[in-house]
């Protein structure tokens, strides 16, 4: 296994500080219904429901920072904005305000620190910056905890597209499991935590 895996319980606390972070808190139901939808709107390659196109543009970027495309494939193959999308238009678009907000608040900090009007016309090293002076903010929190879900979904529903983040974690799909249960739960173990 590739040491720079994830383990399974390092990967469960990052994604509930996400959670409890951000504007919006899903219920497992409402994910599922995101991704198999935002699954229908990829393969038909359908235009946004909620997002306008350069909304859409903007968000994308964001969350290829959150999860850039590196020796992996990252939250732009894994086609995250539709499940963003999705959710922003559907169950919880009581949200889509508070986030056209955050992100007309980012753009806004782009545009003094930089002179341009776009976040995504910035440099990945612009872009990080500019996403870590608003690191505490329920916006990005929120963009984090979206992208977390998006990425790693249960393919059948939209998100994580060709498995991407399962092989991130190195997650195995099995239909059933035998002991040991995998290299984190017997590292664990062997700590004896």
């Amino acid at each position: 296994m590739s040491e720079n895996l994830l383990s399974r319980r390092a990967f469960l606390q990052f994604s509930g500080v996400a959670a409890r972070n951000s504007l919006i808190v899903l219920s497992l139901p409402t994910i599922l219904t995101a991704c198999k939808e935002a699954a229908l709107a990829q393969t038909e390659n359908a235009r946004f429901t909620a997002l306008g196109s350069a909304e859409a543009a903007e968000f994308a970027a964001i969350a290829a920072r959150i999860i850039p495309t590196d020796e992996t494939p990252g939250a732009t193959e894994a086609g995250v904005i539709y499940f963003i999308d999705n959710v922003l238009g559907s169950s919880r678009a009581e949200m889509l305000e508070p986030m056209r907000a955050g992100l007309a608040e980012l753009q806004a900090a782009g545009s003094s620190m930089y002179g341009t009007k776009t976040f995504g016309t910035l440099s990945n090293a612009q872009q990080d910056e500019l996403l870590a002076s608003i690191e505490e903010t329920q916006f990005f929190n929120t963009m984090r905890y979206l992208t977390i879900a998006g990425m790693f979904a249960l393919p059948e529903y939209g998100g994580n597209r060709n498995l991407l983040g399962w092989k991130m974690i190195g997650f195995e799909d099995r239909h059933m499991w035998m002991p040991p249960f995998g290299f984190y739960d017997a590292d664990y173990a062997a700590k004896g935590e």
